[in-house]
């Protein structure tokens, strides 16, 4: 992802971005270094998403915001259930450990907004936002999320050719519901959370 976003940069003649690989719970940052940070749908994959806030809360400057965005509860979010419960018809899916890096670890309403809070964050809000994966077909919808999605990625890597099509017929033949003028909108729902360090 560093590399598309400074090829990107480098394409559009923007010179003042670095890229760097760094573990969000041991930013390598002075504190106060930053307007603001981002986290798109990162938030839930942290192995310590406290020591993670705190440290955002650390490089951010005063008056600095920190925004996220994470996905809401699975029944809210056909766009990957409806993957994962057609491979569940064929594969034994372990239970996503609660505490653990998973897709949904933060779809609780309040969970993001409370670490932000403990990290000394002020003017915390949230707000749901309705999303669409938009495809051209059932087939490329198919596609993108059994080589995209990662838990559907690391369910198939263990299932025969035969199996996979299986779920893949499954898959196509539901997601045809959402067909609709040439195009297939897989709704969705996030979360977005912002919060602003103190003066």
């Amino acid at each position: 992802m560093l590399e598309v976003a400074a090829r990107r940069a480098d394409k559009q003649g923007v010179t003042n971005i670095e890229t760097r690989v760094c573990s969000a719970d041991d930013l390598p940052f002075d504190d106060a270094s930053f307007d603001s940070v981002s986290v798109r749908f990162g938030y839930m994959f942290f192995p310590d998403v406290a020591k993670a806030t705190a440290e955002f809360a650390r490089v951010l400057k005063p008056g600095g915001r920190v925004c996220s965005s994470v996905w809401v509860n699975p029944e809210a979010n056909p766009w990957t259930s409806i993957v994962m419960q057609a491979i569940a018809t064929e594969v034994v899916l372990a239970p996503p450990d609660p505490k653990g890096p998973n897709m949904f670890r933060c779809a609780a309403p309040g969970y993001v907004s409370a670490l932000y809070r403990a990290a000394g964050l002020l003017d915390v809000a949230e707000w749901d936002v309705g999303t669409e994966l938009v495809t051209t077909s059932p087939r490329q919808y198919w596609e993108m999320v059994s080589e995209h999605v990662s838990p559907a990625v690391a369910a198939l890597e263990h299932v025969d050719e035969a199996t996979r099509e299986r779920i893949a017929a499954t898959v196509i033949a539901n997601v045809s519901a959402y067909e609709k003028d040439g195009k297939v909108r897989t709704p969705g729902v996030a979360r977005c959370i912002v919060g602003t360090k103190s003066e």
